[in-house]
């Protein structure tokens, strides 16, 4: 309940208990001062009503504006990240879906192919949640660069808990956004290298060994 509620309640209890008390008095002084009384707080509950009525309307409106920047906004985010996860799980997800819990915060669940259930982040492997976190961070990349400058994108063993089928669809996935803005790669892994050389196009794939 909010204050404002609260208030509300207060003051209808009160008005009832001064109410029945006109009703065990005549027309004396007293049932005139009682009187008065109920009339001051009528005037304050009306005030009260009145910002309520405000407080509702301006959260209602504060509401919508959320709900419209939420579509403009992680719709498309959210779109594409069904389609990186989906393709780097291999099928095994069909994509992700926002739920909310009992106070009213969103959180994602990973969604089976066909709806076959939902899996939260904490009920997944260490390898697919890791998945799914590169998935958002690759759509929300590219939504940043449909109006901005684009910055090389950098990461360091992000493939460590994949196997290698997903190892390989992921840095597929890479390549493609190395269309739009330079990918840096690092990696103590000889086997993702061996990966990388035998289903990336050697056109947009650039090895250079670091020497200790």
């Amino acid at each position: 309940m909010t204050s404002l509620e609260k208030e509300r309640t207060d003051l209808d209890r009160t008005i009832g208990e001064e109410r029945n008390e006109l009703k065990k008095m005549d027309g004396s002084g007293k049932a005139a001062e009682l009187a008065e009384d109920v009339e001051m707080i009528l005037g304050g509950m009306e005030a009260s009503i009145e910002q309520y009525a405000e407080l509702r309307i301006a959260s209602a409106v504060l509401s919508r504006a959320i709900e419209r920047y939420r579509e403009k906004n992680e719709g498309p985010v959210l779109k594409r990240t069904n389609q990186l996860f989906a393709a780097m799980t291999i099928g095994s997800f069909a994509g992700v879906r926002a739920e909310f819990d009992e106070h009213g915060n969103p959180y994602l669940v990973g969604v089976r192919p066909g709806d076959h259930g939902t899996v939260i982040v904490e009920g997944m492997s260490d390898g697919t949640a890791d998945q799914l976190y590169l998935a958002l961070r690759l759509a929300s990349l590219e939504k940043y660069m449909e109006n901005s400058e684009p910055l090389p994108f950098i990461v360091d063993d992000i493939l460590i808990r994949f196997d290698d089928e997903r190892s390989v669809a992921a840095l597929q996935v890479l390549a493609q956004l190395a269309n739009r803005t330079q990918v840096i790669f690092f990696t103590h892994h000889s086997h993702l290298v061996d990966l990388a050389e035998a289903n990336i196009d050697s056109s947009s794939l650039f090895e250079h060994t670091l020497q200790a």
